[in-house]
């Protein structure tokens, strides 16, 4: 028999962590399973408060800014859930979006390409690479399309390692999607062409009037800046310059935090230099590097047979001996001297470093046996030397070492790429491997935190940002101490021979501080001239000592609004500080054990256990904690209420995703909820029972994920058809445990409880308004239909911004309502212990839960219940009206400023469509059919001025809802009529 005590209580949690998504949560952003940090939340809040998501996250590198893209995916679903997103990304990050977008951001995303070209277009998150956009050659389709008739966000990861011909398919396909997101710490917008099309991706009006108007973009956005300063003159007030920055400025758009603002948050590096002294056969061979680089031009670069030479030679004895054949074969001293190194090479192939890794190696795992370490190897040869050579003196690592080498070409399947990236690393996430090999590259954006604590340099890559790259694979947010917050420590070691042309390298590298901090953005020539100095310093074999630190200039965008820009650290530190001092909305259990440092996200895991608790004690599903029958590691399970005496699945309230009744071994769910469960790597997946052969996904509970949104639905529609307003007043009795706090309240109690959200879906417009709807009728043409149905979506687009503006300015709340009755008669609660009669499980009642009874009759006749009802929903009302009228008198100047900025945009839009219009008008195509050029010019008109409509309709929405006209439907109240028993 149903608990109707329980059932409330389950409908009313399920109310409230909702609630919590609309305040604490961030909109569902923060369902993500990851602690956000201030910049991160700074960086969520100003994207999702604005009137349109473009941006780009220019963080530098392991800041998290996969972190923050799964935040803002998962805040755009939980208001959206058939909201689409398409990710393209180099091959080799394929395997990182594709873990974390699971693990963090409840998604198993499409992987375009991986089965047989087909895409599933119901999959909130399709992955994609950039070969996949482009039309291969002898082929004659793409694998997938960036249409934004599909997907409503394009996300590129680190466009700048893509080839030109996809950024600019991508920057064009972009102009049509609804919003953008680009992650680079690296955009070079230093660089003329490619801040052309980095730069219309997140400001593609601006973008469309240089084209228009035959002028480059840093042409309009510089006007733009010029024409708001013009405007402000002289004025000191700080607000209406923050208000131009974002109306004008070059980088409003760009959102940038440097890793010297947040090194509390960062691992710290720790450097070691080992010098050695080379045996006669290296020293041999940097003589004859010195030869072959006395033809070489650095300043072309460090590219070429002689440099690929010269950089052999400072390998293993295996690698350069191909380069010393080759050599032996020329005539004079040269050959003659590298015959006599490559018989050497065999008679002696030692190298001096080798002792050098066997000691590091050695005093590091006595250390900690179990740490993991990245060693560069420079080459493929040195890689199959140090697989062959370590097992002979490290036994254990024999089968145990792991190799990522360079990908043989650009066009390797980016599929079986990804599946040799996880299977590379899999032995190393599981502890069976303690080393893994690399040549002298990796894949900028690839993390390796979660697999090594140190990388050793047995060779040094001769390009700059390669060594910062590789560096940059472990010196990342999210190790193992994170979430202890206690600051890591990565290792670097650098193997260095003395003489050599490899050390004159490292040497130079170390006076521009790249092994002390990430490097800083460069441009194509500032790269170049960098390079440039490596390359002297070979040839030399010596460091001048002219070199200095290299210092960027951020991302490369100049503005002469850049210090007007509100979002400071110290403004991300504030909101951060204010956001951890919120509580979770009322009634949340378990509330009384939280710790003084306890973030809103832990107090809200607490709540939650105790919800599951609670579900699992009513009957309505069966939650059960178990252990993974590999290695003893902690989750719990959810499935259907079980009857003791079959076993079967018993009466739910409703069906969970994906999950049949018939069978609990084949469909329970495998959950965590806690951040700190996640582990170090995160886990993915585990073993529920014996003998099975094949794990399970473990899904993480929070907002965005498909089981906890389903929990939510369900129980808010069972509990709507229950308790709401149009049924009878349930009525039952409640046995409070000892120790309870509702104890002494009252004996009979009527409990009611109400969300408020600021702004609630029903305030959205529908897509079409009759105006527009006549606009379309007017359409003759499938591409001029869907040219005004996308420009229809973009509109909703700006409707929902609007909602998430208003609801991360005002919170949503739980109302709680309720009277007792008393000895003089009826007499109002307070919410406070409103929320103690609804706490089934408390601290002080040590796990013993409070649970109802049917009575054998009614305490009150149901007429004398519905009245009472009905007083208490009139209080609602008028509590709810109260909420309204307060929030909009908070948001006056939010939606003032919103509705400025909302305005310039569509001006600048319709100014764009009127000059495409006035260019058609004057130039007929020769040769095309008059009616052809006529309805080319109807169909641009009709895009005018549904351009028009679509602005007069955002800025009527703004004002009706700024002036309290659109008034919100009454609040869903439930209600409940309980009597208190403190002794059963």
């Amino acid at each position: 028999m149903t608990d109707q005590y329980l059932r409330f209580v389950n409908g009313v949690q399920a109310l409230r962590r909702r609630t919590s998504a609309l305040s604490v949560g961030l909109c569902g952003a923060l369902g993500v399973a990851a602690d956000p940090l201030p910049h991160q939340l700074s960086t969520v809040r100003r994207v999702l408060g604005e009137t349109h998501v473009r941006h780009l996250l220019s963080d530098e590198v392991g800041l998290g800014k996969t972190v923050q893209a799964l935040m803002i995916i998962n805040a755009l679903r939980w208001q959206r859930p058939s909201h689409r997103t398409i990710i393209v990304a180099p091959d080799n990050l394929l395997s990182q979006w594709q873990e974390e977008c699971w693990v963090r951001g409840h998604i198993m995303p499409a992987l375009a390409g991986a089965t047989d070209n087909s895409i599933d277009e119901t999959a909130a998150v399709t992955l994609a690479r950039p070969r996949d956009l482009m039309i291969r050659q002898g082929e004659g389709t793409r694998t997938i399309s960036a249409d934004s008739s599909l997907f409503d966000l394009l996300v590129v990861d680190e466009p700048q390692t893509m080839p030109r011909e996809t950024i600019q398919m991508l920057s064009q396909a972009s102009d049509n999607f609804r919003q953008a997101l680009i992650l680079s710490a690296t955009p070079r917008l230093g660089d003329p062409v490619w801040r052309e099309l980095i730069m219309r991706m997140i400001e593609p009006e601006a973008s469309q009037l240089a084209r228009l108007e035959a002028r480059t973009l840093v042409d309009v956005l510089e006007e733009r800046e010029n024409t708001a300063i013009e405007l402000l003159g002289e004025s000191a007030d700080t607000q209406q310059w923050s208000r131009s920055f974002l109306r004008a400025a070059a980088g409003r758009k760009v959102i940038r935090n440097g890793r010297s603002q947040w090194s509390e948050f960062l691992p710290k590096r720790r450097n070691h230099e080992v010098r050695i002294q080379p045996i006669e056969s290296e020293r041999a061979r940097y003589e004859i590097a010195d030869r072959l680089l006395q033809e070489a031009d650095p300043e072309q670069g460090l590219k070429g047979p002689l440099w690929t030479a010269a950089r052999a030679l400072q390998r293993s004895a295996r690698a350069a001996r191909t380069v010393l054949t080759d050599l032996s074969t020329q005539e004079g001293s040269l050959g003659r001297k590298a015959e006599r190194a490559r018989i050497t090479s065999f008679e002696d192939p030692g190298d001096s470093r080798l002792d050098a890794l066997l000691d590091i190696l050695a005093d590091q795992w006595s250390l900690a046996a179990e740490r993991a370490f990245i060693v560069v190897c420079g080459d493929n040869p040195t890689i199959d030397m140090l697989r062959t050579t370590l097992p002979r003196y490290f036994p254990d690592l024999a089968g145990a070492i792991s190799v990522m080498r360079r990908p043989a070409t650009s066009e390797l399947d980016g599929v079986a790429n990804l599946r040799g990236v996880q299977e590379t690393l899999a032995p190393l996430l599981a502890g069976e491997s303690r080393l893994l090999l690399v040549g002298d590259w990796v894949q900028a954006g690839l993390n390796l935190h979660h697999v090594a604590q140190g990388i050793i340099f047995f060779s040094l890559p001769w390009e700059i940002d390669s060594i910062d790259q590789l560096i940059g694979r472990i010196d990342r947010l999210g190790g193992p101490k994170s979430r202890r917050r206690v600051q890591n420590t990565v290792d670097i070691w650098r193997i260095l021979i003395e003489g050599s042309q490899e050390a004159a390298i490292a040497d130079v590298v170390a006076s521009m501080g790249v092994f002390d901090a990430p490097m800083p953005p460069l441009s194509a020539d500032e790269l170049q001239q960098v390079q440039a100095q490596l390359g002297k310093a070979a040839k030399s074999r010596k460091v001048r000592r002219s070199v200095a630190r290299l210092a960027g200039d951020g991302t490369g965008l100049t503005s002469r609004l850049t210090a007007q820009d509100p979002y400071t650290p110290e403004r991300a530190i504030t909101a951060f500080s204010e956001w951890q001092a919120q509580t979770c909305p009322a009634p949340a259990m378990m509330q009384d054990i939280a710790l003084p440092q306890d973030t809103p996200v832990r107090r809200e895991e607490r709540a939650l256990g105790a919800w599951l608790q609670t579900i699992g004690k009513s009957d309505d599903f069966n939650v059960s904690s178990r252990r993974d029958t590999f290695d003893d590691y902690r989750f719990r399970t959810l499935w259907y209420y079980r009857e003791a005496a079959t076993g079967r699945a018993g009466a739910s309230p409703f069906q969970l995703p994906a999950t049949s009744r018939d069978n609990w071994m084949s469909d329970h769910i495998p959950f965590i909820y806690r951040r700190s469960d996640i582990g170090t790597p995160p886990r993915k997946a585990v073993f529920t029972d014996e003998g099975e052969e094949t794990a399970r996904p473990l899904r993480f509970l929070d907002h965005g994920s498909v089981v906890h949104d389903t929990l939510l639905r369900g129980y808010a529609k069972a509990v709507s058809s229950q308790f709401g307003p149009d049924t009878p007043v349930v009525q039952t009795s409640v046995f409070l445990p000892e120790g309870h706090p509702a104890r002494g309240i009252g004996s009979l109690a009527f409990l009611t409880v109400a969300p408020l959200d600021p702004f609630p879906d029903q305030l959205l417009p529908g897509l079409w308004s009759s105006k527009a709807s006549a606009l379309l009728d007017q359409a003759t043409t499938d591409a001029q239909r869907s040219s005004l149905i996308e420009d229809r979506k973009a509109l909703q687009a700006l409707y929902h911004a609007l909602q998430r503006r208003v609801r991360l300015e005002i919170p949503g709340r739980l109302i709680r309502e309720g009277v007792v009755r008393s000895s003089d008669g009826l007499k109002r609660l307070n919410a406070e212990d409103v929320d103690l009669c609804l706490q089934p499980v408390t601290a002080s009642t040590d796990n013993a839960m409070a649970s109802g009874r049917r009575p054998m009759s009614n305490f009150l006749k149901p007429e004398v219940a519905s009245a009472l009802r009905s007083k208490q929903l009139e209080l609602i009302r008028s509590e709810a009206d109260q909420f309204a009228h307060d929030s909009i008198a908070q948001l006056f100047p939010v939606l003032e400023e919103f509705a400025t900025q909302v305005s310039t945009q569509f001006e600048i839009e319709v100014r764009n469509r009127e000059l495409r219009l006035q260019r058609r008008r004057n130039s007929q195509p020769e040769g095309v059919p008059i009616e052809l050029w006529q309805g080319q010019i109807s169909a641009l008109e009709r895009s005018l001025e549904m351009a028009r409509l679509n602005g007069a309709e955002a800025i009527r929405l703004i004002q009706e809802f700024g002036a309290g006209r659109l008034k919100p439907p009454p609040p869903d109240s439930l209600c409940i009529l309980v009597s208190l028993v403190s002794d059963q």
